[in-house]
């Protein structure tokens, strides 16, 4: 019962330190996951790209043109934290960042200029689907977890994930570029709970 109890608080602390190396104020992982499912879609953000846009018909030319404007940085870069869903005026500030941010950019152009689109998010990934869009790689709608048409939330099991492709995206983007200090930090709270569950 004793070391039941042991292993429960060793797990609980493990837990929480995780959280707070991660997010020192948690409540930006709640924000997140809220942006996620609802995303702030904000056309007045985005004005000063409409004026720079080569096409403002064409959605295949307006998303090309985005994620060359806007080039690929990851949350620990961008927000020094290792998930992060920013809002549409963030994503401008910033000037790059990984698929949620030029995601929201993307739909707020979109948005801004009439035209239809579908949000697909995938395990690892989120896009917009437009009419004429074709799937290519990561952004195939039969991995999609959840569809949003604007008005309809959808959700279904993905027929084609690639899991081992997801597994490394993971890697990549939350222990790879993530600040060395916060690796150490991390790692030292690991050393300290096998430490006190050892004792």
């Amino acid at each position: 019962m004793a070391l039941r109890r042991k292993q429960l608080g060793t797990f609980i602390f493990v837990l929480l330190w995780t959280l707070l190396v991660l997010y020192p104020r948690p409540a930006e992982l709640l924000t997140s996951m809220r942006r996620l499912l609802a995303p702030p879609i904000d056309p007045q953000a985005v004005e000063k790209i409409i004026f720079l846009l080569p096409s403002k018909e064409d959605p295949a030319l307006v998303e090309k043109f985005i994620l060359q404007e806007f080039p690929y940085l990851y949350d620990w870069q961008n927000f020094n934290l290792p998930w992060y869903f920013p809002t549409a005026e963030e994503a401008m500030e910033k000037g790059g960042g990984d698929c949620k941010t030029r995601f929201i950019i993307l739909a707020s152009t979109l948005e801004a200029l009439g035209i239809s689109y579908e949000t697909f998010i995938s395990p690892s990934h989120i896009w917009v689907y437009y009419e004429g869009k074709k799937d290519s790689g990561i952004e195939n709608k039969e991995a999609a977890l959840i569809r949003w048409d604007g008005e309809k939330l959808s959700l279904k099991v993905p027929e084609e994930v690639s899991w081992p492709e997801n597994l490394e995206i993971f890697y990549e983007a939350f222990w790879l570029h993530m600040p060395l200090r916060k690796k150490i930090t991390l790692l030292c709270g690991f050393i300290f709970a096998f430490y006190l569950l050892k004792k």
